[in-house]
């Protein structure tokens, strides 16, 4: 994923050649760390990518490259207390979304709650992103082309989906890695066309992503989205949850 920030970034003039570049050197040092088994090294390293993409790009919104950070106040937050994006922003990014009325504390303690039934009474939902993401930090780096590997070759169905715009988790590094399985049935899933996907109740006729299945992978493209899906197109984000779960969706109309 590391080494599609600097070409995107530089393909959509938020990068020039040289910061591109730079982009590049830290991320083939990732690459390396990587295979020596040295993941929380390279866990540092892509804090250090993060920061050259911010100061190269001028502040970038790492959830929607069309942005800057500036654009997006929980994105300007990390930045200006250089913390990992990834550590504390989804709570409070999800929080300044939702309606004036409903907080996600209030949602997770409340109607998740009761709808769950199974989450103990001396239990309640908080944000812990920070410490979860210390004590996974050996984890975040490594590579798990192998396990969807594995999950393709028993027949189980695995769904992929990616933000048109999303940076953090850009759509060309996805692609990238979907290469890079072994499964026996990649060649024929290269060689398919894509199904176009609308929301005749938002827009009739406009095209809102792209499907591509062939037997269990499923590769979603949504499009004028960022990061965080299900924000930006909810209309399409239920209908994939309804495939996904092959479960009728609540029309959204």
């Amino acid at each position: 994923m590391q080494f599609s920030w600097g070409p995107l970034l530089r393909d959509v003039s938020r990068l020039d050649i040289k910061d591109a570049d730079k982009s590049n050197v830290i991320a083939e040092r990732i690459r390396q760390e990587i295979e020596e088994g040295q993941f929380d090294e390279a866990t540092n390293s892509w804090s250090d990518l993060e920061a050259l993409i911010i100061s190269g790009s001028n502040k970038v919104d790492f959830y929607n490259f069309l942005l800057d950070s500036a654009n997006d106040p929980i994105s300007l937050t990390a930045v200006q207390q250089s913390e990992k994006l990834t550590m504390k922003a989804y709570p409070t990014y999800l929080s300044s979304k939702a309606s004036s009325s409903v907080d996600i504390s209030s949602l997770m303690n409340g109607v998740i709650r009761k709808k769950l039934k199974i989450i103990p009474k001396t239990v309640s939902w908080g944000n812990q992103s920070d410490e979860v993401f210390n004590s996974f930090s050996s984890d975040f780096m490594r590579p798990r082309i192998k396990e969807v590997d594995e999950l393709l070759s028993l027949g189980i169905n695995v769904t992929i989906y990616n933000g048109q715009v999303d940076l953090i988790c850009a759509t060309k590094g996805t692609e990238a890695w979907v290469q890079k399985l072994k499964w026996e049935g990649l060649k024929d899933f290269n060689s398919i066309d894509r199904t176009p996907l609308y929301c005749n109740s938002e827009e009739p006729g406009v095209t809102k992503g792209f499907l591509k299945s062939y037997k269990n992978l499923h590769f979603y493209w949504i499009l004028e989205a960022g990061h965080f899906v299900p924000v930006d197109q909810p209309c399409l984000s239920l209908k994939m949850i309804a495939d996904i779960t092959q479960s009728p969706a609540v029309s959204s109309s």
